[in-house]
């Protein structure tokens, strides 16, 4: 019941951003704020509670992880969006806090046995720097998105909500790219020690399990997304088209390679 009316505030928080969106009232970012303040408050109890129960933190399986990483998408956007005082990307941003966490409360299972990979705290290092290189390309992919309707809306010259509401391209494109410089940093350093702890944890065909080929997969795309911008000069829309293919390849491989093609990563 607690995970579902977490549910609902961050509902609530996203219904007042998409009111922010549609009409831009200064009345509203103070409402807005408490929120998502609130909801974050309240997530944090779930995830402490979580653990208790747990024994461990909530990284356990994919809906542990998934709960969490929902709430670290949400403290850095509210990070974010104190830092750059800019407000509508939220009508973007939460949705993908809303689904993560409604597909944990969904499928979660809390008296999953506690696997013996998880006693090793490196193992919730490793987790927790890969969700923040996660968090680093969901910005990306906003950040994207946002360029690819603002720039469309200036090309065809009919000039509509998009450019009435968002900052300039500028914007979107240095956000965009000064995230994805941080989740490769982070993404390498989360690879290197899954590495080291595949060598000293599993025995067996560890290196080819399909979740560690889908990551590093994720990592040359944007590792591509870096070195295109770098040495041949793209930018823009052209960056942003990388930026979203990288993060919807992320998502596939979180959910769809981690349930049904991952042998290690569902910890059996």
């Amino acid at each position: 019941m607690y995970s579902w009316t977490i549910l609902l505030l961050y509902l609530t928080t996203f219904s007042y951003y998409f009111l922010y969106f549609k009409q831009k009232q200064d009345r509203l970012v103070s409402v807005i704020r408490v929120w998502l303040i609130v909801a974050l408050i309240a997530h944090s109890g779930y995830l402490v509670l979580l653990a208790m129960h747990l024994n461990h933190l909530p990284v356990g399986d994919l809906f542990q992880v998934m709960t969490t990483s929902a709430w670290f998408f949400a403290l850095a956007y509210l990070a974010l969006e104190v830092r750059l005082r800019e407000m509508t990307m939220g009508v973007f941003f939460i949705p993908i806090v809303l689904c993560l966490h409604a597909i944990s409360s969904l499928f979660i299972d809390f008296d999953k046995p506690l696997a013996a990979v998880l006693t090793n705290l490196l193992f919730e290092v490793h987790v927790a720097i890969m969700i923040s290189a996660y968090a680093a390309f969901a910005i990306s992919f906003i950040a994207s998105i946002m360029y690819i309707m603002l720039s469309s809306e200036l090309r065809s010259k009919k000039l509509g909500i998009f450019f009435q509401r968002l900052p300039s391209l500028a914007f979107f494109d240095n956000l965009s790219n000064g995230a994805v410089n941080v989740g490769i940093v982070a993404v390498t350093l989360g690879m290197l020690l899954g590495f080291y702890m595949g060598m000293n944890v599993w025995e067996g065909s560890w290196a080819f399990d399909p979740k560690l080929l889908a990551v590093v997969i994720s990592w040359a795309i944007y590792v591509t997304h870096f070195a295109t911008r770098k040495f041949i000069g793209w930018q823009g829309r052209r960056a942003a088209i990388v930026s979203v293919v990288g993060f919807n390849w992320l998502l596939f491989s979180f959910i769809v390679v981690n349930l049904f093609l991952s042998k290690f990563h569902n910890f059996q």
